[in-house]
């Protein structure tokens, strides 16, 4: 298994070096036949290229992009449309810098079709023989409580993770014959398991060179994101991050201002328009206002572009929109769509009482409900709300409340200016998967 495994991550280091170097050489041959009018002479062409080199292996990384065998090919060929017309765009004004004078764009923008075109074919098949050379693995189960939920999230994405072959009960192992149990498997996934348990799993599968996929509790995601200190001879796990320090809280305050007041200057058309479509909809509200909280449980009027009809919670009180909920208008569900909705958010960031990057802002009532179940939820105020999120970019509106507050906590716990540009950017990429924003399921609704 461990060969086979190590067969499987040469031949994804092999994938992404070529398609590099494939996009690198379109760019080089695009540079020397468009722009050669420009005489850079040689070493201008090298510095040039490695430029395009390092920008298109940021946005790569910062998109995530060749997650090959692990993610839908769909998920990666967006990610790469995304990272090349970054890079595209940014090398294109430093050429037009050095040329004294705005180029061609034609060049560039043909350029970047071609690579869009080139890259799908080269993703699909390479993701295509990455899961054809090297079978998903069988995994097993182990659960401390019943939790199904889990493997009815993993199921849609067998074909990129695992296949659960077998589901067993903690209680039920005799951890003397932990061998015979794990015996034909690559995988072990662990969920709500004891920590004592999880210990003896954890060593088994370690000593077996069995990959462990676990489910963490709440404390299990704060030890994750502890940073190493060695200041004696053994290593020592320090956790408490709780968000910006004062610099760091200074910092993205200015990155709040700044930002809110350019974005609300670039979107004031599209917001003008979403206007005009709402109140010729139905001759209701164009803004829906609502009491949310936050840092420290402030309370605060949050601003959205209504998407629902007038009085939607009038009969119902407090719920979360479900599936093909029937009070959200037809400009709603376009406007919910592509998050334009949430644009007027952007007034709550420069007035001080949201930030661009942290926890989604709760509403008071269904606060109170949560902390009930689940007390960890007040964690989520130790920061100020934000627009986008850790839970938004890589959970969805229907992830599980607990789930949310495990990203949201693992946010926290890792906070950095750097992490929150990349999830500023990454929130692009999310606004174009419409599964995003599905609503909850019926019987789901405070999930």
């Amino acid at each position: 298994m461990k060969t086979q495994r190590n067969q499987k991550e040469n031949l994804k280091t092999f994938y992404i070096v070529i398609d590099m170097l494939i996009c690198v050489s379109m760019f080089l041959i695009m540079l020397i036949k468009s722009y050669g009018v420009i005489n850079y002479y040689f070493n201008g062409y090298v510095i040039i290229t490695a430029i395009y080199l390092g920008l298109l292996s940021l946005f790569v990384e910062i998109f995530e992009v060749f997650r090959l065998g692990e993610t839908r090919v769909r998920d990666m060929f967006l990610s790469y449309c995304l990272a090349a017309f970054a890079t595209n765009f940014i090398i294109y004004f430093i050429m037009s810098l050095i040329a004294y004078k705005m180029l061609a764009v034609l060049p560039v923008f043909a350029l970047l079709i071609l690579q869009i075109i080139a890259m799908a074919t080269l993703l699909y098949l390479e993701n295509r023989h990455l899961r054809d050379s090297f079978p998903i693995p069988k995994a097993i189960a182990i659960f401390g409580e019943p939790n199904y939920e889990i493997l009815a999230k993993i199921y849609p994405y067998r074909d990129i993770l695992v296949t659960v072959d077998k589901s067993v009960d903690v209680e039920d192992i005799s951890f003397d014959k932990l061998d015979e149990l794990l015996a034909g498997y690559e995988r072990v996934i662990t969920v709500d398991v004891d920590h004592n348990d999880k210990k003896l799993i954890f060593k088994k599968c370690y000593e077996e060179h069995i990959t462990v996929y676990d489910i963490p509790s709440i404390s299990d995601t704060l030890i994750a994101s502890s940073s190493v200190m060695h200041v004696i001879d053994t290593p020592i796990l320090k956790i408490g991050r709780f968000g910006p320090n004062e610099l760091e809280a200074i910092i993205k305050r200015l990155i709040d201002i700044a930002g809110s007041l350019v974005l609300l200057i670039v979107a004031s058309p599209i917001m003008l328009m979403t206007a005009l479509a709402i109140k010729i909809n139905d001759g209701g509200d164009i803004f829906f206002k609502q009491k949310r909280l936050g840092l420290n449980g402030q309370e605060f009027m949050v601003y959205k572009f209504r998407s629902m009809i007038m009085d939607a919670e009038k009969n119902t009180g407090a719920i979360l929109a479900k599936n093909n909920d029937d009070r959200i208008t037809k400009v709603g569900k376009f406007i919910r769509m592509t998050r334009i909705d949430e644009l007027p958010q952007l007034i709550n960031i420069l007035k001080g009482e949201m930030t661009f990057v942290g926890p989604r802002p709760e509403r008071p009532e269904m606060y109170e409900e949560i902390v009930k179940d689940i007390p960890e939820f007040r964690y989520r105020l130790m920061v100020k709300a934000g627009l986008t999120g850790y839970a938004q970019i890589y959970g969805k509106y229907n992830t599980t409340t607990r789930d949310k507050l495990l990203l949201d906590i693992y946010y926290i716990e890792n906070y950095s200016i750097i992490t929150d540009l990349k999830l500023m950017i990454l929130t692009l990429k999310v606004c174009l998967m419409p599964e995003s924003s599905e609503g909850v399921k019926d019987d789901h609704q405070q999930g």
